[in-house]
């Protein structure tokens, strides 16, 4: 009744590619003979369903399980054995169609960029041609519109020469005359001007002139009346000196005379009777000492005013000089102050050059300042966006890396499926060597760990090329 009989293990072993999805070691216990033994006997139940029957109302299975081993009523095992293969032969076309669908999408991506490139090729070099003509004829276009205003200006300028030259004529004559006219009224006015100042020092001048000549006059009014004075007290003197020796000699002979003839005599003791030099004497006294009082008088009186005089010239000539020394401090201080109005003028000047430059360097840093702020917004928007492309890029790849570590995943269950459920060798070395292809490709695409992107999602291409999962895991982790 039961011809064949399999072992706990084996039958777990051999037929677990007949569990359901989610229904795997459903069973739970501490013994694990037990454990093998419900998993077994639930594996055999969902698998050999379709070969229970009805006896006498009981259901009879295709199979009984032992405490060790399982036994199978004939035709059972062939059963178990017919739905094995043909889950294998499932699995394995799942497995192909996976793979066909990734080589045939990679092979797909791969035309598709190859595609997108030619004709983004094939639209530049379309676009660049158009724009070489456009430039082209643009510029052509723009040598043609020069040539014609050079030619309109070299007409208009030939035209207007001679009345240019006629106006340039007229307007230098009329500049000419107009500089002569103004010139000839400024130095009548610098002549006004000048004798306007000159006059009032002309006219004081002239008066102080006047001054020393009346008292130079006076001065030698006086000297010649001091010197008249002066000889007329010297002849007088003289004269009477004269006629006072005139009149001593002749007394004297007279006396002697006298004597002579009145020798034995003597004069009368009360006799009051002057001689002769006293006689004389008092005949010239008078006379003498009267011119010499007269004399004496002018003589102070031309001295009183001399003295005057010349105290009165020591003092305007004083004053000038001191008004002469004031003019001169003055006039120094005035040159001064020219100068040091001249020097401001020139530090003014070059200042105000210096401002002027100051000036022309801020306006031109300000334009430059405002240039290179515009340059810096356009660089923020241009880094703006070129982030946001790059998120989005990220986001991409992420997703792709996601998807593609789903994919990965999925492929090593089916890949430790097959290595643990399916006895046929061949079929196994087939579906590694198909799993590894896969994975070459992955690791040698735009998104694989062998590509310099990689750098930027954060992969780590020193991982060992061990297991799939595992790179994936590092990437995330």
């Amino acid at each position: 009744a039961f011809p064949n009989r399999l072992e706990h293990e084996i039958v777990l072993e051999r037929f677990k590619s007949l569990w359901t999805w989610g229904e795997e070691h459903c069973a739970e216990s501490d013994d694990m003979a037990d454990a093998k033994k419900k998993d077994v006997d639930h594996l055999l139940t969902i698998a050999l369903r379709s070969l229970e029957s009805q006896k006498d109302g009981a259901t009879v299975r295709a199979f009984v399980i032992g405490k060790t081993r399982a036994y199978f009523r004939a035709g059972a095992l062939e059963h178990l054995e017919a739905e094995r293969l043909k889950g294998l032969g499932n699995r394995a076309t799942e497995i192909q169609r996976v793979v066909r669908g990734f080589v045939a999408r990679s092979q797909y991506l791969r035309s598709r960029r190859a595609a997108i490139k030619a004709a983004a090729k094939m639209r530049q070099f379309v676009q660049r041609r158009k724009y070489l003509r456009a430039r082209q004829a643009s510029v052509v276009i723009q040598c043609w519109a020069r040539c014609t205003r050079a030619r309109s200006t070299l007409v208009r300028l030939r035209r207007h020469h001679s009345a240019t030259s006629i106006q340039s004529t007229w307007r230098a004559c009329v500049a000419r005359v107009y500089l002569k006219r103004n010139r000839n009224a400024v130095v009548r006015l610098q002549a006004i001007a000048r004798g306007s100042i000159q006059r009032p020092r002309f006219r004081e001048a002239m008066k102080e002139k006047r001054e020393e000549a009346k008292l130079e006059n006076q001065l030698k009014t006086l000297q010649r009346k001091l010197e008249e004075a002066e000889q007329k007290r010297i002849e007088a003197e003289k004269r009477a000196a004269e006629k006072s020796t005139e009149v001593f000699v002749v007394k004297e002979e007279e006396k002697s005379a006298e004597e002579k003839k009145n020798e034995p005599s003597a004069p009368a003791p009360g006799d009051n009777t002057p001689s002769g030099p006293a006689v004389a004497s008092g005949y010239s006294t008078p006379t003498l000492g009267q011119l010499t009082a007269q004399q004496q008088t002018l003589m102070d009186e031309s001295g009183k005013m001399l003295e005057y005089l010349r105290k009165e010239v020591f003092k305007l000539r004083s004053q000038n000089a001191q008004l002469r020394t004031d003019f001169d401090l003055l006039k120094e201080n005035n040159q001064r102050l020219m100068d040091a109005n001249a020097s401001a003028g020139a530090s003014f000047a070059a200042l105000n050059q210096h401002a002027k430059q100051l000036n022309k360097a801020n306006s031109k840093l300000t334009g430059e300042v405002t240039h290179y702020k515009q340059h810096i917004q356009k660089m923020n928007l241009a880094h703006i966006e070129v982030k946001e492309e790059l998120k989005m890029k990220q986001a991409t790849y992420i997703g792709e890396v996601h998807s593609r570590l789903q994919y990965q995943k999925t492929m090593g269950k089916i890949v430790d499926r097959v290595q643990e459920r399916c006895r046929d060798t061949k079929l196994v070395e087939e579906v590694l060597q198909m799993s590894d292809d896969c994975e070459e490709i992955y690791t040698t695409g735009p998104t694989g760990l062998n590509s310099p992107t990689t750098g930027v999602a954060g992969l780590d291409p020193n991982i060992s090329q061990g297991s799939i999962v595992s790179r994936f895991t590092s990437f995330f982790s």
